[in-house]
């Protein structure tokens, strides 16, 4: 074997390690249980998939999908974060503002919206970080 194709798939497996025990802690402390309840969109699970699968593709010799795949992350956060301001939107009403039942129905529309907005957002900037090291490890390993 290529001792090029040997040290960066070596560095691949500290650089993964590294990110897969990042998630462990944060599983641990809550965090990640804490983004995928308050999803309630499920698109940090879709994002969480894609990322399986492009980081299976990698480890399998197929990178050619590694630069579309830190475009596809940012794309799916931004696309919860448009579902969660259209949740947070969607209670809205000039009527519901006169009493308290509309204005607590008003508040937990917000929260609700806001908790997929900036979960799927941090799930989807994660995931391109991520990708993005392993690309970037790749590209020094072809340079070599």
């Amino acid at each position: 074997m290529d001792a090029a194709v040997t040290n960066s798939t070596a560095k691949l497996i500290v650089l993964n390690t590294c990110w897969a025990a990042l998630v462990a802690w944060a599983f641990v402390q809550g965090y990640v249980t804490f983004v995928f309840t308050h999803d309630v969109s499920g698109i940090s699970y879709v994002i969480a998939g894609v990322l399986a699968a492009v980081l299976a593709a990698m480890f399998l010799g197929h990178t050619r999908v590694m630069p579309h795949a830190k475009v596809w992350f940012v794309m799916l956060g931004l696309i919860g974060n448009l579902i969660g301001f259209v949740l947070a939107l969607q209670g809205m009403q000039a009527g519901s503002l006169g009493d308290a039942a509309g204005l607590l129905k008003l508040a937990t529309s917000l929260i609700d919206g806001m908790s997929v907005a900036f979960c799927s957002t941090l799930v989807g900037a994660v995931a391109a970080l991520w990708i993005s090291t392993n690309s970037y490890v790749l590209q020094m390993a072809a340079g070599e």
